[in-house]
């Protein structure tokens, strides 16, 4: 109140107050943009739950409040809030301990100690990492899908992505996906698999057929396979196994935790995780309007993706509004249920095929279809067009 110019390094927020008239000041003043004593005192006359006038008076003429002592004030203040409220939790959790209950309150305690009021300049470490990018000799890692004309427009992927895959039911997400997570592993990256649509033995059988060029519809049936092809089977499962960090979870219900937990698993290299898909995730905070919950489930991964540095490939399903155009290929405003995915993706992918909507240009026989992979979004720079070639029958892109 003495110094108005303060409220520009107020880095406290309403909640961090023990005391009631000290929350609804900040709350006021956060709320309005300014100090002013005038319209403070005339608040304070006119709305009867808003601080008596007696307590502002008091307030104003306290002698210990000094403007040299702002930040350190703040900071104990700060520190007081951060013991109480895990004090709290940790009371919370223990009326009702259960592994869920668990891993929330590690999530709470640790957003609590993440709390300061400093504000540093990051900008020197940001230059400092261009300059020794520039000047290493070696080249800068991206994880790679391997397939090169992909790789020529996006240059791979880097930590800290959130990155979308799109397409209409039943266009090959799940299979380019796989495909994808298949090279990245073989690369020595950790890699995780979140189905939330597909059993976990279902997306196994998949992943094998794509690994050893059997057809699905063969390895599902499980007879009249050859000796060959067993020990072929066999030997994919052997190679899956010893892969560092390969793991796929099927679940009726995977949150944003659920993906932090896997994200923060130690390891040299960035985790890469695919989820399928983001509109079936539900959010750790349930909401009533679903595009809301989705926006949010969207933000959350983004978050995760910065905090952790893992690699996100969220695979995301297209709006019907595809099918009433003359040219069916999908565009970024054909994302289901939010905009926000839009905004918060590094790369977007769609997937698109013709014969997805004319039956007389599907290869019964061989089981290719020509399948455009288009980058529509690249925050980095390209987009465009690549086209590939997807054999249904054994999941397989070339």
């Amino acid at each position: 109140m003495r110094d108005p110019q303060l409220i520009s390094k107020l880095k406290l927020s309403p909640e961090m107050f023990e005391d009631e008239n000290a929350r609804k000041f900040i709350e006021y003043v956060l709320d309005v943009g300014k100090v002013d004593l005038n319209e403070i005192y005339f608040k304070c006359r006119n709305d009867e739950d808003f601080i008596p006038t007696k307590t502002l008076s008091e307030i104003y003429n306290f002698d210990i409040a000094d403007i040299s002592y702002f930040m350190r004030d703040q900071s104990n203040i700060l520190n007081d809030y951060v013991l109480v409220e895990s004090t709290n939790k940790i009371g919370e959790y223990l009326k009702a301990p259960d592994d869920q209950a668990l891993k929330v309150l590690i999530d709470e305690i640790s957003d609590l100690q993440d709390l300061s009021i400093e504000k540093v300049n990051p900008t020197d470490s940001f230059l400092e990492e261009i300059m020794t990018n520039v000047l290493s000799d070696k080249p800068r890692q991206f994880i790679k899908t391997k397939y090169s004309n992909l790789d020529n427009k996006i240059l791979g992927f880097e930590r800290s992505q959130l990155n979308i895959l799109a397409g209409r039911p039943s266009t090959g997400k799940t299979a380019f996906a796989l495909n994808i997570m298949w090279r990245i592993a073989q690369q020595g990256y950790p890699t995780s698999f979140f189905s939330l649509e597909t059993g976990g033995t279902n997306i196994g059988e998949r992943l094998i057929s794509m690994i050893t060029n059997i057809p699905l519809s063969k390895i599902k049936q499980s007879q009249g396979l050859s000796l060959d092809e067993t020990n072929k089977i066999m030997d994919a499962i052997n190679q899956i196994k010893k892969l560092p960090g390969f793991s796929i979870h099927d679940g009726a219900v995977i949150t944003p935790r659920d993906i932090r937990e896997q994200a923060m698993q130690d390891n040299d290299k960035p985790h890469v995780i695919f989820i399928d898909y983001l509109t079936l995730m539900k959010s750790d905070v349930p909401m009533k309007e679903r595009r809301l919950e989705v926006e949010k489930i969207s933000r959350d991964l983004k978050i995760i993706a910065k905090e952790t540095g893992c690699v996100i490939i969220a695979l995301a399903q297209l709006s019907r509004g595809v099918e009433s155009r003359q040219d069916k290929r999908p565009m970024m405003s054909d994302l289901r249920e939010t905009g926000g995915i839009e905004q918060d993706a590094h790369f977007i992918f769609m997937l698109y095929r013709d014969d997805y909507y004319d039956q007389d240009l599907v290869d019964n026989e061989t089981g290719k279809s020509d399948i455009e992979v288009n980058v529509v979004k690249n925050k980095d720079g390209e987009t465009g067009v690549i086209q590939m070639e997807f054999y249904k029958k054994s999941q397989r892109f070339y």
